[in-house]
């Protein structure tokens, strides 16, 4: 695939700043950097997963029109 999974994985477990988001979840009485913070993976993730899914549609498409064009070719060829 066109996509590295270990890269995905990590930029939605991995926050930019560790530091900083410890010290932020430590003081977040109410809970909101992390519903902040977890509604921002959920946006990322489903990118992702459509632009995986549109790659894998991609990807069959140009093998379908690779097949299309051997068996064109070998028609040609035999008869």
């Amino acid at each position: 695939m066109a996509y590295d999974t270990r890269k995905i994985a990590n930029s939605f477990s991995l926050p930019k700043r560790p530091f900083l988001s410890g010290v932020a979840s430590l003081v977040d009485f109410s809970g909101s950097y992390t519903r902040y913070y977890a509604k921002q993976i959920l946006d990322r993730s489903d990118a992702d997963a459509i632009r995986a899914d549109w790659e894998a549609v991609g990807a069959s498409l140009w093998w379908a029109i690779g097949q299309h064009k051997e068996n064109e070719i070998e028609e040609s060829l035999s008869g």
